[in-house]
C-alpha cells in the first residue's frame, strides 16, 4: 500500500507568517512618486492613464467670493463620534504603542455606532453607518475571537444589524496579505472592494502597510494620504477614513500622548499629523496591567479637545469602559518620573506598615503623604516590598512586615535590586 508524500511545509495562518513565506524584496527596487492621474476606468477606452497625465488640461482651484461663501448652503456636518471628534468626510488617525488595543478600540467603535450606543462616554451617530476594516494587523482567528466576545450578549436582531453594516478584510491567502498602495494591482483590489461594499467609514490598520515609500519622509506620507483619500472617496465623497498607526515607544514618548508634545506621539513623518482633522492617542496606563489604557485627544480641528481619560478593558465582553477612578495627573507624574517631589522607596512602604497602616489604601495614602509621590508610585513601591519579602499580605487583606529592612550600608543596593526586578 503506497503512502502519500508528507508535506512538511507549515501552513501560514497569520499575516506575519504569510509575509515571511514571501521571497525577499529586490534591493535594487526604488519607489518613486507617480504624477497625479485619474483612475483608468474613468477615462475613455482609447485613452491610457499615461496619455491623460500628459494631455489633460489643468483646472484652476475652486474659488468663491466672500458673498458667494456667505450665501453658500452647506450640508450639515455628520459626527460619527461625539460632537466633531470623528466626522464624515474627514481623515482621522488613531495612534498607540503596540499592545494598547488599537484594533480592538476601533472595532468596538464601529460596533457601538451601528447599534447607536455611546462609546467611551461619547454619543455616536444614531443611524447605522457601513464600516469596512482593511488591514493585515490581525489574523482571522483574532478577529473572529474578539468579535464573538464583543457580541456574545447581543440579541439576534443586533447581530443581524451588524451583519448588514460591519465588514472585515481577512487574510486567508497570499493575495490578501498585501495592501500597499504602491502597487497598481493592489490599488485595483482596493477599488473593487470599495465598490463592492460602498462603506461610509473605512478603517486602515495599520497605516504603515499602505504607505508608498518611506514612512519617515513627509513627501511619501503626503502622497500616500492623497492616494488613499482619492481611492476611498471615489464612490462617496463623504467617506470617513480612519487610519490606525503605531506610536513611538519608551517612557518619554508615552508621556507625549498628552500635553504640548501630543503632536509628536506618532511614529515616522509628522505629515500624518498635519493631514488629519482629528487624532486620538492611546497609551498604556499601567505597565503591569495591559487592560488599562489612556485615551487623549491628540488633535481636534472640528471641536474642542476633550480631556484625557482612563479606559479599562472588560475582559468578558472585550470592550472598553471609562475608568472613573483614573488619575491623569498621577499617571503623567509616574510616566515622566517627576513624582511631584522626592521619589518614594520600598522602605517608605515598610515604615508605613510599621506605623500602623495595614490596609492597602491606608498604606498608599501614608506613603503619598510622607513623600509627596504619586499614588501610582506608592502602589508600585508596595508591590516591590511584597516581591522583595519585606511585606506580606494576609488572607484578610491586611499587610504585615515579613523581614527587616537591610542595614544602612546595604540599604541602597538591596532595595535597588528589588526595584529593578519588578519595575518595567
Amino acid at each position: 500500500m503506497s503512502s502519500s508524500p508528507i508535506n512538511n511545509t507549515a501552513v501560514a495562518s497569520t499575516p506575519r507568517e504569510i509575509w515571511e513565506q514571501c521571497p525577499e524584496p529586490d534591493p535594487a527596487f526604488q519607489t518613486s512618486i507617480e504624477p497625479y492621474a485619474p483612475f483608468a476606468s474613468d477615462l475613455p477606452e482609447e485613452t491610457s492613464t499615461t496619455q491623460a497625465v500628459v494631455t489633460a488640461k489643468p483646472k484652476s482651484f475652486t474659488v468663491l467670493s466672500a458673498s458667494e461663501l456667505l450665501a453658500r448652503v452647506l450640508p450639515v456636518m455628520i459626527s460619527i463620534l461625539g460632537n466633531g471628534i470623528i466626522v464624515m468626510g474627514q481623515l482621522i488617525s488613531i495612534l498607540g504603542q503596540g499592545g494598547t488595543g488599537k484594533s480592538r478600540f476601533v472595532m468596538q467603535l464601529a460596533i457601538f455606532q451601528v447599534l447607536g450606543r455611546d462609546f467611551v462616554g461619547f454619543k455616536t451617530h444614531p443611524k447605522p453607518l457601513k464600516h469596512l476594516f482593511i488591514g493585515t494587523e490581525n489574523s482571522i482567528h483574532r478577529q473572529q475571537s474578539e468579535l464573538r466576545k464583543m457580541t456574545a450578549g447581543f440579541t439576534d436582531q443586533e447581530r443581524e444589524l451588524l451583519g448588514q453594516y460591519l465588514f472585515f478584510h481577512v487574510v486567508e491567502g497570499i493575495d490578501d496579505a498585501f495592501i500597499n498602495l504602491g502597487s497598481p494591482e493592489i490599488v485595483q483590489k482596493w477599488q473593487l472592494t470599495l465598490e463592492q461594499i460602498q462603506p461610509d467609514c473605512v478603517f486602515v490598520d495599520p497605516f504603515g502597510e499602505v504607505v508608498i515609500g518611506d514612512i519617515n519622509k513627509d513627501a511619501d506620507v503626503r502622497h500616500t494620504l492623497r492616494e488613499l483619500t482619492r481611492i476611498c472617496r471615489r464612490h462617496n465623497h463623504d467617506t470617513a477614513i480612519i487610519v490606525v498607526h503605531h506610536a513611538r515607544t519608551g517612557r518619554g514618548n508615552i508621556a507625549q500622548a498628552v500635553g504640548y508634545d501630543r503632536g509628536n506621539f506618532g511614529l515616522g513623518s509628522k505629515a500624518l499629523y498635519s493631514g488629519v482633522r482629528s487624532q486620538l492617542n492611546l497609551a498604556p496606563a499601567d505597565p503591569d496591567d495591559s487592560s488599562r489604557i489612556v485615551l487623549s485627544c491628540g488633535k481636534s480641528n472640528d471641536t474642542k479637545p476633550f480631556k484625557p481619560m482612563g479606559l479599562k478593558l472588560n475582559e468578558t465582553t472585550m470592550t472598553y469602559e471609562v475608568d472613573s477612578m483614573f488619575d491623569v495627573d498621577a499617571w503623567l507624574a509616574d510616566v515622566e518620573g517627576t513624582q511631584r517631589g522626592q521619589a518614594a522607596s520600598v522602605a517608605d512602604a515598610v515604615r508605613a506598615v510599621q506605623a500602623g497602616s495595614i490596609r492597602y489604601a491606608d498604606i498608599v495614602k501614608a506613603v503619598v503623604d510622607d513623600t509627596a509621590c504619586s499614588p501610582a508610585t506608592a502602589k508600585r513601591r508596595i508591590k516591590e516590598a511584597v516581591h522583595g519579602g519585606y511585606l506580606r499580605k494576609r488572607t484578610n487583606g491586611d499587610y504585615v512586615t515579613a523581614k527587616p529592612l537591610p542595614t544602612p550600608a546595604a540599604h541602597t543596593v538591596s532595595l535597588q535590586k528589588v526595584s529593578n526586578s519588578v519595575s518595567p
